[in-house]
Formats: C-alpha cells, structure tokens, sequence
C-alpha cells in the first residue's frame, strides 16, 4: 500500500486576499504551488501526488506539474470552499487505495524532506502524526479580546502546521459526511480518536505558511538562502 500525499492549493484557507490564492504567487522561477510539489516529488516516502484546487486554476496547474517533470502528480482535483470539503472530494475521486496519507498545504512552501520522513513514520506508528513548532515563550489565551484569561507555560504550547499525515483509515472516519459540523483548518488532531493518537513532529519557525505579502517577501528571501 502507498503513501499519497494531498497538496491543497485552494479554500479560504488558501487566500491571502479575496480571491488570491497564496499557491500561484511567484516564488523564485515559478508559482509557490510549484515549490511545494517539487518537495514530494523528490521525496522517497511518497509515492503519488493529488492536487487540489479551485475550478479556474486547472489548466494553469496542469501547466505547473509539466513544466516543472512533477511526475508523481497522478490528478487534479477542484476543491471546496474549506479542507473538509475538498477531502471528501479527493476520497469520493481516488483512483487507488492508500494506506498513508498526508495532507499539506501549498502555501507552507518549506517543508524539509526530513520532517515528511518524521512524519509519516509516526503516522504509520500512532495513526497521525503533524508537524508543528514549538513556541519557546509563554503563550497568553485571550478568547474575548485583550484580556487574558490563561497563561500556558513556556515550551509547552505549539502551533500546527503541515504536513499532517493520517493512516488512511483514521483520515477516512474524520472525513466522513455523517460527521456533521466538523470544521477542519489548521489542525485535524481533536477528531483523532482511539486507538488511534496524535503525534507532533518538530518542523521549525522555517515551516512557514504565507498569508500576506510581507510573508511573500520573507519567503523570497529564504528560498534566496536555500540557493546559495
């Protein structure tokens, strides 16, 4: 059984701006989305790539897998308004069975061959596993404005990022059409329920997701690093 991974390059979740998606923003030669496949195509633990995006980026990301040889890329899929909609649409189009699966946001352009390896490792092990980083200061919860309620201590707190990689059977149950009002952005991990658990793998401030443009230009600069 293979390790698919999904690269969800559309959804609110996606945007930087009403309509702009982070993915086709140019970073380096090409688009940001061509960043993020080139990654899993040169990663030994996946062995097929799935593309998710909107209806009018189609051509254009057919475009991106040719020029840039993203011979793993087996389809092209159009997505939903938010995550959840657009798993439930890759499982419903599945052409073969996975028994990994990661899913991973185009916009988070650096994820490390290492920290993919980590995490499907610990997928397969403990039934998820994402990648995160964590905070080294104390993290004040403030859930009605300026006011904090909570302090978490130091180095105990840390942010989800991508990839997230699920036993294809834990990810399959979350994504369910009988779970009603599931809402899936940034971490799937609280509908992880036994036997399966959550494991987190260190990825680093350097796991970046672009949100803005000053983000953009942050990422430039990084990738200019990765170059030299």
């Amino acid at each position: 059984m293979n390790t698919l991974a999904i690269v969800i390059a559309c959804g609110k979740e996606e945007e930087i701006g009403s309509g702009t998606e982070a993915a086709f923003l140019t970073l380096g030669n090409g688009p940001v989305l061509a960043q993020s496949l080139r990654t899993y195509e040169e990663s030994g633990m996946v062995d097929s790539v799935i593309v998710v995006v909107s209806k009018d980026r189609v051509e254009s990301t057919m475009q991106v897998v040719k020029r840039f040889g993203c011979t793993k890329v087996i389809g092209i899929v159009v997505g939903g308004v938010n995550r959840l909609s657009s798993l439930r649409t890759v499982f419903s189009k599945l052409p073969e069975p996975a028994s990994t699966i990661i899913v991973q946001e185009a916009s988070r352009p650096f994820v490390s061959q290492a920290v993919i390896e980590e995490t499907v490792k610990a997928a397969k092990r403990y039934g998820c596993a994402i990648a995160a980083h964590r905070l080294p200061d104390a993290v004040k919860v403030a859930p009605k404005g300026l006011k904090p309620e909570e302090t978490l201590d130091r180095n105990t707190a840390w942010v989800a990022q991508t990839p997230q990689v699920f036993r294809s059977e834990v990810l399959e149950k979350i994504a369910d059409v009988k779970n009603k009002g599931v809402k899936l952005i940034d971490d799937e991990s609280e509908w992880v329920v036994k036997p399966s658990e959550v494991h987190l793998v260190e990825a680093g401030y350097r796991n970046m997701k672009i949100r803005s443009s000053d983000d953009l230009a942050m990422a430039t600069a990084i990738l200019a690093t990765l170059r030299r």
